[in-house]
């Protein structure tokens, strides 16, 4: 990716969420945002420049919590190493810790940067992880996850439906973790740009339900990202939600999403362009935090694509790249 620029926008949530701070959502807004505010034309263009996979006009990194990263997919400490770390007398008494680490699946960026110096492994981020927690504190990322019920409204009687009662799950968050960062570069768009599209996006809400008031939030954009390389990379960790392309390195570790997209905007309701079909095929993505192996590494090196063969209409797409950031592995030749 040529002569791009890097920016980080800091968004302060107004509202609960009803959807992940995900890339490839996140991309779904910001070309709704182009086609409403400049045209049809506008958003064309943009997505054209993506034909050439190797130079994206724009990248994206899922959002997270102010202070934080995803924790590199790794595999689990070895029960050895567990014991030498913790005390094998002490392995009930510490039971509540070690299942919180494990499942945890974003860590202190501080704590990163540390690691990010030297080669990552299962007993080194364990550690790390274990010098960093605390009882009190949520290790699955903040918000409190809430399942609302909802009618179904016959909108010929203005009655609820027999039988029409369902369960969506919000996530609601205090003021002081309502702060996310989101990280992206561009050769494409100037900052006073990114705020526009930016600007829509919060006013208009963000994922499920932004009609109701879900997903609102206000932002500010600085220019340039920290986030310090590794010197000899052997590996990157991916900070978006991604789907390799046919040449990138798979040999690694990770999490997976299932993805049911959903369209938006004016196809939402599954309008002639979208074959009166508002939803996309499924995917499997891996999730931010997976890591892979590359020993020919380097800073911009691209990964991922926009997928085609998404939809029945042939012009939608879906937001596949990695943003990547360059890491260490112990290689055992797994």
């Amino acid at each position: 990716m040529t002569d791009c620029q890097g920016f980080t926008i800091e968004i302060d949530l107004r509202s609960s969420l009803g959807t992940p701070f995900q890339s490839d959502t996140f991309f779904g807004h910001l070309c709704w945002s182009l086609r409403f505010l400049w045209g049809e034309e506008k958003l064309q263009e943009f997505l054209s420049r993506y034909e050439n996979r190797e130079s994206p006009p724009l990248l994206l990194s899922d959002g997270f919590p102010v202070g934080y990263l995803p924790k590199p997919v790794l595999p689990p400490v070895s029960p050895t190493d567990l014991d030498r770390i913790v005390g094998k007398e002490n392995r009930i008494h510490n039971s509540f810790m070690i299942k919180a680490i494990k499942k945890a699946v974003l860590m202190r960026r501080d704590i990163f940067f540390e690691l990010q110096q030297d080669a990552i492994t299962p007993e080194k981020l364990f550690k790390a992880m274990k010098s960093a927690y605390k009882n009190e504190e949520g290790t699955e990322g903040p918000g409190i996850k809430e399942s609302i019920q909802h009618n179904t409204i016959d909108r010929i009687t203005g009655s609820v439906r027999d039988g029409g009662l369902f369960i969506h799950e919000d996530t609601f968050f205090e003021p002081e973790s309502s702060r996310f960062e989101v990280y992206l570069k561009t050769n494409c768009f100037s900052m006073r740009e990114l705020e526009k599209i930016f600007e829509y996006m919060g006013e208009g809400g963000f994922g499920r339900d932004k009609s109701t008031g879900k997903g609102h939030f206000t932002f500010q954009i600085r220019e340039g990202i920290n986030l310090p390389e590794t010197e000899n990379p052997n590996a990157f960790m991916t900070l978006s939600s991604y789907i390799p392309h046919a040449e990138a390195p798979t040999r690694g570790h990770y999490r997976t999403l299932h993805k049911y997209g959903k369209l938006g905007g004016t196809y939402a309701q599954g309008s002639p362009e979208a074959h009166k079909n508002p939803f996309k095929k499924p995917l499997l993505m891996f999730a931010a935090g997976s890591t892979f192996y590359d020993p020919d590494f380097k800073s911009g090196k691209i990964y991922g694509s926009l997928l085609r063969e998404v939809h029945i209409n042939k012009d939608i797409r879906h937001y596949a790249y990695a943003f990547p950031v360059g890491i260490r592995l112990e290689d055992k030749g797994c």
